[in-house]
């Protein structure tokens, strides 16, 4: 019973993230490389610019992997793109934040719409507007059915005590965070399973901190595979996307019960508004921390990643 509800609702989760992902992406993907590339950026400039990015596309590995593209191309330099890498670890904060709302009882009307505007034949973006809107809403209705499959482990003492161990040992709570997110392909995933299991009681904050900054090492994978092919300039800039977010974890660490105090002072009664603060607090300090050092990663990059 709890591996189909767990199953149906993840299932649904990725398959909205798909929908939603490749709807935005043929909406928007083509403007936002002109608007990148046509732009003399500014470090804060390229920071926004990946976080709004990373927002419309759901996905900072996404995001990441069309700017190291960008730079292939020598579209960009990696200076610039260090930038936008570092605002599109914040953007990608943005999926937790809307499912801590827990919208899904009114989310069937976007769901209507968008398959409506999806068997659209002759207007192209209307039908990838429909893609969007259908994303978004199997999104929600994913996370309600997953949440709602993760709570008979209520009564598993087993399964508890092993969340309790990461809670315990951080660690451990890293690496799982790193190879789970390193499977899935999507830290946003992984955070929503940590807000499931978060709003069902069986995970604690400082588990799930722990977990949740191993993600943010682990998503950084995908980025790494998808420069294997690359030049070394491709290579650089997906070495850039890994260092940024292993020396945040590491600079992090030590403060992670800081961390969760904010994130519990900011949503006393909500866990996985917690889970979404602590996430977007993580990538903002980080973000604030590196800005400065932008020019030492690049120079960093060109050290290690050979000609």
């Amino acid at each position: 019973m709890v591996l189909s509800g767990v199953s149906t609702g993840l299932g649904l989760f990725l398959l909205g993230m798909k929908f939603l992902t490749e709807g935005l992406r043929q909406v928007t993907s083509s403007r936002l490389k002109h608007m990148i590339t046509g732009l003399g950026l500014h470090p804060i400039l390229g920071i926004l610019i990946g976080m709004i990015v990373t927002a419309l596309l759901q996905s900072s590995s996404g995001t990441t992997i069309i700017v190291v593209g960008l730079v292939e191309a020598q579209l960009l330099t990696l200076y610039q793109a260090t930038s936008i890498i570092m605002g599109a670890n914040i953007g990608t904060t943005v999926t937790a934040q809307l499912i801590a709302f827990q919208p899904s009882k009114y989310i069937f009307l976007p769901l209507l719409i968008g398959l409506l505007l999806s068997f659209h034949k002759t207007n192209k973006k209307l039908r990838f507007m429909g893609e969007t809107l259908l994303g978004f809403s199997l999104i929600f209705i994913g996370i309600d059915l997953l949440s709602k499959g993760l709570h008979p482990l209520q009564q598993l003492t087993r399964f508890q005590e092993i969340l309790i161990t990461f809670g315990q040992r951080p660690i451990l709570g890293i690496i799982m965070g790193f190879c789970t997110t390193a499977i899935i392909q999507s830290s946003s995933t992984g955070v929503a399973i940590l807000q499931s299991l978060a709003a069902n009681k069986l995970i604690s904050l400082s588990a799930a901190v722990a977990i949740l900054l191993g993600q943010n090492i682990g998503t950084c994978v995908t980025t790494l595979l998808s420069s294997i092919h690359l030049t070394v300039i491709g290579k650089r800039a997906a070495f850039i996307h890994l260092l940024f977010n292993l020396l945040g974890v590491l600079i992090f660490f030590p403060f992670m019960g800081v961390l969760c105090g904010i994130s519990q002072t900011t949503a006393p009664t909500n866990a996985a508004r917690q889970i979404a603060h602590a996430h977007s607090l993580f990538n903002i300090f980080s973000t604030i921390v590196f800005i400065p050092f932008i020019s030492l990663f690049v120079k960093l990059s060109n050290i290690i990643i050979k000609e």
